[in-house]
């Protein structure tokens, strides 16, 4: 949407809540500067009311970017293979929703790297499960020509997609968030498509500092000045 055949659509955008009465600040953000495991670019829209008298400021970006060994390096050796046709395995999950997408990978999906290293963050996870990035237990592909990769024959470890749950846990959710679908496909499409919490945290605390916190520390303070505004009018009139 920033991209410059795209701005006059920008512009009505931003002019049509303009018109409603709305204040409205954009950014492109990437969630791993907000304490989320994958690169995952996304342009926000926050807009206040003007009679809120506020504009909001998107939050800081954190130093530190979290990688895949913080998020799923405990999960190594219990992912399942989905059952034929990729169906769910339920119950055998030996941790909910660890298991994995099988299947071919198209020339598409073959035209560049898809592996991320353990002290990296994910790819941006897809709403996908033939889409997955793979597994960072193996090496990354190598360029064979400009637009086709391959697995490396030493690799110390086999190629498979990500897992239904470590693609929940790079989007951050809890591992007491259980998704529940029969064909793994949908459940990747649900992960996928979903916000990363830690990004939507980050937005909402910022929002709710602003309308809230704020909101009652300036209405404190104007009691504040207004009682010391009374106090010393009670003062001269003793006088």
């Amino acid at each position: 949407m920033l991209a410059e055949k795209h701005k006059r659509h920008l512009n009505n955008i931003i002019a049509e809540f303009g018109a409603a009465g709305y204040e409205v600040q954009i950014q492109l953000l990437n969630a791993k500067y907000h304490n989320v495991p994958q690169d995952r670019l996304r342009l926000i829209f926050v807009g206040y009311h003007r009679s809120l008298g506020k504009s909001f400021q998107f939050p800081h970006r954190e130093i530190r970017v979290p990688t895949l060994r913080d998020a799923i390096w405990d999960l190594q050796d219990r992912a399942l293979p989905a059952k034929a046709k990729n169906k769910a395995n339920g119950a055998e999950c030996m941790v909910p929703n660890h298991e994995y997408f099988i299947g071919g990978f198209s020339p598409r999906y073959m035209a560049r790297n898809r592996v991320r290293a353990w002290d990296e963050p994910s790819f941006t996870i897809q709403a996908s499960g033939r889409h997955a990035p793979l597994h960072p237990q193996a090496n990354k592909m190598v360029q064979v020509h400009q637009d086709k990769r391959v697995f490396d024959e030493n690799s110390p470890a086999p190629y498979r997609r990500l897992s239904m749950r470590e693609c929940a846990r790079i989007q951050t959710f809890p591992d007491d968030f259980v998704f529940y679908y029969d064909d793994l496909d949908i459940g990747y499409k649900m992960v996928g498509n979903a916000v990363p919490v830690n990004l939507a945290f980050a937005l909402a605390s910022k929002i709710y500092n602003d309308l809230f916190v704020h909101s009652d520390a300036t209405i404190e303070e104007k009691g504040k000045c207004a009682q010391s505004t009374a106090l010393s009018q009670l003062s001269l009139d003793l006088h």
